[in-house]
């Protein structure tokens, strides 16, 4: 009799539950078809929202200049308050966007048009398709090898070749690519004024005087996003760590610590990580040193992207850290990014850190206690932010100012310009530095310095090496004598960069 009972209980858990499992089975088949059904195979770009309370975006030019000549703080400078704008804007633009693609949530930057799709449609003839969302994303923008690193002798950010650990269960070798995007705003300016023709460039050109090409709207955001990407099939990622500036040429290959990145999210969430030596094979040591994938913003290459990589490095000659294959995962280690909020932009950069409450330099103690809670304890959460909104304190004015009585304030991504060396003012470039003339390195830089330069032509060295002019951290007048005869391209490295030939330079150098 116990046993009959029994049998009618187990058979009737046994329908219960296989019952339930077909429901939630159906329902998961008709969410699943419900999701694809809203995310189609496009992604409209969308403008960075504000998610922090009393952030402001655009914040008014005056409210801003405030801050950088405050007299009431220490140096004439607000930093308090320039790091809390900058964090509004990573919180806003690392938030969900909405946006779904084939199956993978989009955040508001991943939304963004890249400058080789905007150059695509310039090509094209549209000039409205980077307004209004005219023109929809059908993939994620594609990796490039960093332009920069092909300048003059700088050193290229990559790891050396070292040997597999763990019976060949850690990537060691992971590539370096960035992106360069366009907010929707700043997307809406390039094709509407096709800014990247160089026959629209000549247009501005001044005979012995400074051109200047319209100025970007006070909305327009531009990013360069950063990643390694490493192999998915690997258990772990090595990772570069860094570990404070050295003032020399410093790139991540020299860097003497890493960590190491999960693949399969095994790690205890928000563990205290104590990196390893880059070379160090004691499993305990790597075992502090590994923290999850998910505690980088992160994504999976497709085929489309393995494929545009894989063109990148044929046409490049660069290895890239071996072939790009759809699986590999694009782990986010530091970004760029400017908003034309000012005339002169502002200049944020964030890169990822082992202990985001206590990040080496450039980033600050100060800069860390101000993140917003929103980002705490998030893959967001997880990266560092540098701010250079002036060159030098006390800020000095658009033009006519001076290097005399200043300090330099130091604005680089380790992961971007730490390898630099002489490439910037060794003695061998025609634009000296006027605050101090032994800053040569990449961590003697200030972002805004550097752009200020950008200008549609590169120069030619003494030692006969084609070189986009770049500066370590000095203050540059907007009517330099170097800016005569060359056309100012209002900060925009990338549209030097992704210039569209269809007419000789105005003037040439």
């Amino acid at each position: 009799m116990i046993n009959k009972k029994l049998s009618i209980i187990v058979a009737a858990l046994l329908f219960v539950s296989l019952t339930a499992t077909q429901c939630n089975n159906n329902n998961k088949e008709e969410s699943s078809k419900e999701e694809t059904k809203s995310s189609g195979s496009s992604i409209t770009p969308k403008e960075l929202p504000v998610v922090v309370p009393g952030f402001n975006f655009p914040e008014d030019s005056n409210t801003i200049y405030s801050w950088m000549n405050n007299k009431g703080f220490p140096n004439n400078y607000d930093s308090a308050s320039v790091y809390k704008h900058a964090w509004g804007v990573w919180a806003g633009l690392t938030a969900n966007s909405g946006e779904v693609l084939y199956g993978d949530s989009l955040r508001i930057f991943e939304t963004w048009l890249g400058i080789s799709e905007i150059q695509d449609m310039i090509v094209a003839g549209d000039t409205k398709g980077g307004c209004d969302g005219a023109v929809k994303k059908t993939s994620r923008t594609g990796l490039e090898h960093p332009r920069q690193f092909g300048h003059g002798p700088a050193v290229f950010l990559k790891h050396a070749l070292l040997r597999k650990k763990n019976n060949d269960t850690i990537d060691v070798n992971p590539g370096f690519w960035v992106t360069v995007s366009y907010d929707p705003n700043a997307a809406c300016y390039a094709s509407t004024n096709s800014i990247l023709k160089q026959s629209v460039i000549n247009k501005y050109a001044v005979a012995n005087g400074i051109g200047n090409i319209p100025a970007f709207p006070q909305k327009s955001i531009t990013i360069k996003p950063t990643y390694i990407v490493g192999s998915a099939t690997d258990s772990l990622i090595q990772i570069p760590a860094w570990n404070g500036p050295k003032d020399t040429a410093y790139s991540s290959n020299l860097w003497p610590t890493v960590v190491y990145a999960d693949v399969k999210n095994r790690q205890q969430p928000n563990k205290k990580l104590i990196p390893a030596g880059a070379n160090d094979n004691d499993p305990a040591h790597i075992a502090a040193a590994t923290c999850n994938v998910s505690d980088f913003v992160n994504f999976k290459v497709d085929a489309k992207m393995a494929a545009f990589m894989n063109k990148q490095d044929s046409t490049q000659g660069l290895s890239g850290g071996g072939k790009a294959i759809a699986g590999q995962v694009a782990i986010l280690v530091a970004m760029h990014v400017t908003t034309k909020e000012i005339s002169n932009w502002t200049w944020q950069t964030y890169y990822w850190t082992p202990d985001p409450s206590n990040p080496y330099k450039p980033s600050s103690n100060l800069a860390a206690s101000l993140m917003p809670a929103q980002l705490q304890g998030t893959a967001a959460g997880h990266y560092a932010v540098v701010t250079s909104y002036a060159m030098v304190i006390p800020n000095q004015p658009l033009v006519g100012g001076t290097n005399k009585g200043v300090v330099p304030i130091y604005g680089y991504n380790p992961y971007l310009e730490s390898g630099f060396d002489t490439s910037f003012n060794g003695g061998n470039l025609v634009f000296p530095n006027k605050l101090n003339p032994r800053f040569y390195f990449g961590d003697q830089t200030n972002c805004m310095t550097c752009h200020t330069l950008a200008t549609p032509t590169s120069l030619m060295t003494k030692g006969g090496v084609t070189n986009d002019i770049y500066s370590t951290v000095q203050y540059i007048s907007n009517n330099d004598p170097f800016f005569v005869n060359k056309v100012r391209l209002d900060f925009a490295w990338s549209i030097q960069g992704t210039l569209i030939n269809d007419a000789p330079p105005a003037k040439k150098e």
